[in-house]
């Protein structure tokens, strides 16, 4: 650098500068057309349209299910209305009403319908005649309602429904100790109107005892068949089961910040979060205060967070979920669903660009710095070494300048060629840089009347080729075309263009061809990430968690399907299966103790011959199992007995040293030639099976429809 400092006329200073300047010149400029360009204001508004479409759609997804299931209300409120009788008193009211108030909660899949009656009095917090009934599970439906709870009513229509008391049983409604609006909010705008779909009110949440789960209700006036108002009349939804429907990997699959539920006032500005679905939100909601935030990109309502105790910046994605129709009361008060992201999450993608962006133009400065230096100032004095040695090192095109025949012009002429293919492969070198930032994915082109095979850096990635395999496919074309066509053969089923590549472990590929005159151009993406996660999702969805086993929805569904494609003139029967002493095992040693008796049940169960057989579990203590295609009664018969017999000889050992078997008692329906739907079965099968349990409890009876 004392030469540098001393000789700054010389031609390898002059050179050097020159070089320095054109290499970050080039990269400032490629970096400025690249952000003048939109590229990174482009990534960010992908990220925040993504951001916004996914919250919009949870939100049209969340509305329907509160607009058109659970507010779907009107045909048993006025079955309800036209059973009350000014002159029967609230018990015989209650009974009257109870099939149409089951039916509604079973109709609208909420956790509890209830109705309150409006007795006369001045006291607003008197106990109030009520009849509330609860279903913490409303997916799982149990015919003969011992899935249902009793909350509020008279103890003996509980007894007559056959519905437990829940643990916060009583026999009226303390209004005293719960807010007033879910019942005084309808019951104020009653003389508004008699059409009372239009006097709907939600809830904000609220718990109905210090140690109940906090719950939202839907409440409505409720008027007899001659428009007299009598109370009111609603349904609840758990904050739990709510937030089964806001699922916060919809944003993000880890360390998601999720969903949260806002409420604005009348005459209100600020939105006020209402219900938390994860517990970081508790750090952002900072005690249920007001959301403080401004306007990020307005058009796809997204907000920046300023009251937050997180670090960086918290995006919010705010959409109306318009639970209220125009010119009715309450349209004033609205629900917001809010998505949550952090900015290292929103926008990482921009961020990926932006480093990638500074990474290369330092690089590529550095590079051009060291290669300038090297070239210009520790070869200036072997000239013609140096000139042979980038003769020698450098394979691409170069440009030839003839020799004038002045020294000094002529080594500035060797070092310009040298300093030209420098900028070419710093310019290659940028470009290759940002072509990496994509998915993984493989190109490849042959034609017919060649035997090469041109493809990208990535597709032998993808196929799993050695380098010594890719060399010999990139010359012949045939044996490629041999390793796309097996890929082929194995397409995974009910999916468009994915193939199953290997089993252990799981690996799928995308592939789409396509062929103009005598070329053929395809492409190929990994998918396995992808598939992964699909199966995944339908594995959750068809299989018992405690069991391995079908659960009752798949069960239907593959019972039906059996029935329509057995053979009628083989033998075929639907079994309903029991547990006997599944309470007592609970009751004495835990229900830790309970599910592994359960699963004693189902390993037995499953040992039955696989081929023709559909199991499954309908409730807790319940299995269905369908056998078809058998060649006779008899054939299925020894399968039974088989069954039993194994049960017999597999003792369990419990926790007090005793043994046991798990018993079960079983209705075996056969199935005959004539029409007969699959509940029919069940119903006949569930008949005998507690005919098994009145006659010979721990083995089965037998009959047909």
């Amino acid at each position: 650098m004392k030469h540098l400092n001393m000789d700054r006329k010389s031609i390898a200073f002059r050179l050097t500068t020159l070089t320095i300047v054109i290499i970050i010149g080039q990269a400032a400029l490629l970096t400025f057309f690249l952000i003048i360009g939109g590229v990174i204001s482009q990534a960010e508004q992908n990220s925040y349209n993504s951001f916004s479409e996914k919250v919009r759609n949870r939100k049209d997804y969340l509305q329907r299910e509160m607009k058109y299931r659970w507010m779907n209300m009107d045909p048993y409120v006025e079955q309800i209305s036209e059973r009350y009788d000014k002159e029967s008193n609230s018990d015989q009211f209650f009974l009257e009403i109870s099939d149409p108030l089951i039916s509604m909660l079973r109709a609208t899949q909420v956790t509890g319908v209830f109705v309150i009656l409006n007795q006369k009095g001045d006291a607003q917090d008197e106990a109030k005649e009520a009849l509330y009934i609860r279903d913490y599970d409303p997916v799982l439906n149990d015919y003969n309602n011992r899935d249902l709870y009793y909350i509020f009513g008279p103890s003996g229509l509980a007894n007559r429904l056959q519905i437990p008391l829940d643990r916060m049983w009583k026999h009226r409604m303390d209004m005293s100790a719960l807010p007033s609006e879910f019942y005084e909010m309808p019951l104020s705008k009653a003389p508004l109107t008699s059409t009372a779909n239009l006097l709907g009110y939600w809830s904000l949440p609220f718990h109905l005892s210090p140690d109940d789960g906090s719950i939202i209700t839907y409440t409505r006036p409720l008027f007899d068949d001659e428009n007299r108002l009598i109370g009111i009349v609603g349904v609840e939804v758990s904050e739990q089961y709510l937030s089964k429907f806001l699922p916060a990997t919809d944003l993000q699959m880890k360390d998601s910040y999720g969903y949260m539920l806002g409420y604005r006032q009348a005459q209100e500005d600020n939105i006020e979060p209402i219900m938390l679905t994860r517990a970081i939100q508790k750090r952002i909601a900072q005690n249920g205060q007001p959301l403080e935030y401004k306007a990020r990109d307005l058009e796809n309502s997204i907000y920046i967070l300023e009251n937050h105790n997180l670090k960086g910046n918290i995006y919010l994605s705010i959409e109306s979920l318009g639970l209220y129709n125009n010119n009715t009361p309450f349209q004033q008060s609205q629900w917001y669903l809010i998505g949550i992201m952090g900015e290292n999450h929103l926008l990482s993608y921009v961020t990926t660009i932006q480093s990638i962006l500074v990474v290369s133009m330092l690089a590529s400065v550095f590079i051009g710095v060291v290669f300038a230096y090297f070239f210009s100032y520790r070869f200036t004095k072997p000239i013609i070494l140096v000139s042979r040695k980038t003769k020698e090192t450098n394979t691409g095109k170069r440009i030839e300048l003839e020799k004038t025949g002045l020294k000094e012009v002529d080594e500035l002429l060797k070092i310009i060629q040298s300093t030209s293919n420098m900028l070419l492969e710093t310019s290659g070198r940028m470009s290759k840089i940002i072509e990496m930032v994509g998915l993984p994915l493989g190109v490849f082109e042959y034609s017919d009347n060649e035997k090469s095979v041109f493809f990208t850096d990535q597709l032998p990635l993808l196929l799993s080729l050695s380098s010594a395999e890719t060399e010999v496919i990139t010359a012949d074309k045939e044996r490629f075309t041999r390793i796309i066509d097996q890929l082929l053969s194995n397409p995974e089923e009910e999916e468009e263009d994915i193939y199953s590549v290997s089993c252990d472990p799981e690996r799928w590929l995308k592939i789409k061809l396509a062929r103009k005159d005598a070329t053929t151009l395809g492409v190929i993406m990994d998918a396995t990430d992808e598939m992964t996660e699909k199966k995944r999702i339908m594995t959750e969805r068809d299989i018992d968690p405690l069991t391995g086993i079908l659960n009752r929805k798949a069960l239907h569904l593959q019972m039906e399907d059996g029935l329509l494609k057995r053979n009628e003139n083989l033998a075929a029967a639907i079994l309903m299966f029991d547990l006997d002493n599944l309470k007592s095992v609970n009751d004495t040693y835990g229900h830790s103790w309970g599910d592994l008796y359960i699963k004693q049940a189902v390993k037995h169960l499953e040992m039955i011959t696989a081929e023709g057989k559909v199991l499954g579990r309908r409730s807790g203590d319940e299995f269905a199992l369908l056998l078809y295609d058998r060649e006779s009664k008899e054939d299925i018969r020894h399968s039974i007995e088989t069954f039993y017999m194994g049960l017999k000889s597999d003792s369990m050992t419990y926790p007090d040293q005793s043994k046991g078997i798990a018993a079960v008692s079983a209705g075996l329906v056969w199935v005959g030639p004539i029409e007969t739907t699959l509940d029919e079965y069940l119903n006949k099968a569930d008949e005998l099976m507690y005919e098994a349990k009145r006659n010979e409890k721990g083995y089965y009876c037998e009959g047909t429809i």
